[in-house]
């Protein structure tokens, strides 16, 4: 099993005060299928699995990140949230806000850098904390147990 994570950005530089549109691929680089499970409510927080940790830096410092939780409480994860990937494939991991609000008010070149882990000790750890299925546990033990980090400079002008 390989799994790869990419940043992937607009081409050139973006405009001071815009978005950049920075999202996060998942790629399985391997010959077999591996599941997957993208960016779920709670995810960027850190009060679910997978964890999808984005930041974003300039000159070493972080301008932006994910706040705390304001609500621990989730969806359920459901079975249409898993995505089986044949080698070679792709897959959109899915809106994280950290990345699609940050619109830096100066110029300069912003470093994006995104932590994907799924080493959660509990299956537990993955599931909603309302109108959760119980089957949906035994297909988080499909997906592999890693931590993968992808990172990406945009210059704002």
């Amino acid at each position: 099993m390989t799994l790869s994570l990419a940043l992937l950005g607009p081409p050139g530089t973006v405009p001071v005060g815009r978005p950049a549109g920075v999202h996060a691929q998942l790629r399985n680089d391997g010959p077999d299928e591996v599941w997957v499970v993208g960016v779920l409510d709670g995810s960027e927080t850190g009060t679910r699995y997978p964890l999808w940790r984005p930041t974003v830096e300039r000159d070493g410092v972080v301008v932006a990140a994910p706040g705390p939780a304001e609500d621990p409480l989730v969806g359920p994860l459901r079975a249409e949230d898993f995505h089986r990937l044949a080698a070679g494939e792709t897959f959109a991991a899915g809106r994280l806000a950290t990345f699609a609000l940050f619109a830096p008010a100066e110029p300069g070149d912003y470093r994006y850098r995104l932590e994907l882990s799924t080493e959660s000790p509990s299956d537990a750890d993955w599931l909603g904390r309302f109108n959760q299925a119980a089957e949906v546990a035994g297909l988080v033990r499909r997906v592999p147990r890693l931590t993968l980090s992808a990172g990406l400079v945009v210059p704002f002008r």
